[in-house]
């Protein structure tokens, strides 16, 4: 009886990950879309004045971009309020008129 409880508990724990994995993959599957992969990051801080963020970021390939620390505007500034200081996150981002602004950003797991 204790095995088969066993048995149960594991597999609602594989498919609950499964399932958290599933749900990840729409938005990740957007950014590549976009031509974006996701780069790991932490926020510095928030201008919500002026809708930018200063993200330490690793490398960002698609706007041939070595890791470092900056400001980024946002195309959804939206997302300004989801995010606080210190937050692990992951970004896709790109170059538009002249700026650098994140197209994409989520909690990292």
């Amino acid at each position: 009886m204790r095995l088969i409880r066993l048995l149960a508990a594991l597999l609602l724990l594989s498919a609950a990950s499964t399932f958290s994995a599933q749900a990840q993959t729409p938005s990740s599957q957007a950014a590549a879309k976009s031509g974006a992969a996701l780069t790991s990051a932490e926020v510095v801080d928030i201008y919500p004045k002026d809708g930018k963020v200063l993200l330490k970021h690793g490398p960002i390939p698609n706007i041939g971009m070595g890791a470092m620390t900056m400001e980024f505007g946002l195309k959804d500034k939206k997302a300004l309020t989801t995010f606080r200081k210190g937050d692990k996150v992951r970004i896709a981002a790109d170059q538009v008129k002249g700026e650098y602004v994140v197209t994409h950003i989520e909690t990292a797991k």
